[in-house]
């Protein structure tokens, strides 16, 4: 079972990475780079601004809730990389296409760029969802987040399932961290109408 799994995996990866052009070769390589995440977190700080303009005594709790989104997601997907210990496909495979990229680590299972990149989705999604009718933040971090996981097999750094379960993992803890805002907003807002 494992076994069949590893080289379904082992073929999509192939199909991904082995499918280059110069233009792609740049688009996925700042969807992987810190210039992304930068202009992502940018916007998504921009539009938690815009969307507290009438209450802004709590402007800062979506703030920390992105900072827990990735403290969460980045911590648990480092932890399962060192307990699973399944080696990146630059690590374990021949003829893996790397474009200014490094090795890196060698376990890439789960996907950090993947389970971050989706943390941050769901948490948007979930706090967001019922206060328009298109949550269009949502749905632009979603599509940075679909190219920036694809980005990650494009460039030779994980397998596509760990990218879908990185994927998973995100949308788990944006889910826990929307449920802990939440929480946290009902209590400050009761502790508000007492006074």
């Amino acid at each position: 079972m494992f076994e069949t799994l590893n080289n379904i995996d082992t073929e999509l990866f192939y199909l991904i990475n082995h499918h280059h052009c110069t233009v792609m070769d740049y688009v996925m390589w700042f969807f992987s780079s810190k210039w992304s995440w930068m202009l992502a977190m940018v916007l998504a700080y921009l539009f938690t601004l815009l969307r507290h303009q009438e209450d802004r005594r709590l402007w800062w709790l979506p703030i920390a809730a992105m900072g827990l989104c990735f403290l969460f997601a980045d911590q648990t997907s480092n932890w399962i990389k060192d307990s699973v210990c399944r080696l990146r496909p630059c690590w374990a495979l021949d003829d893996v296409v790397m474009f200014h990229t490094k090795k890196g680590g060698q376990y890439g299972f789960v996907s950090s760029h993947a389970a971050n990149a989706f943390a941050l989705v769901a948490f948007f999604w979930f706090r967001y969802r019922k206060k328009s009718k298109t949550n269009w933040v949502a749905v632009g971090l979603l599509a940075w987040a679909v190219i920036t996981c694809y980005s990650r097999p494009y460039l030779g750094k994980h397998y596509p399932g760990d990218v879908v379960c990185g994927a998973l993992l995100g949308i788990l803890m944006g889910y826990m961290v929307h449920l802990i805002a939440s929480w946290i907003e009902k209590k400050l807002q009761q502790r508000e109408t007492k006074k």
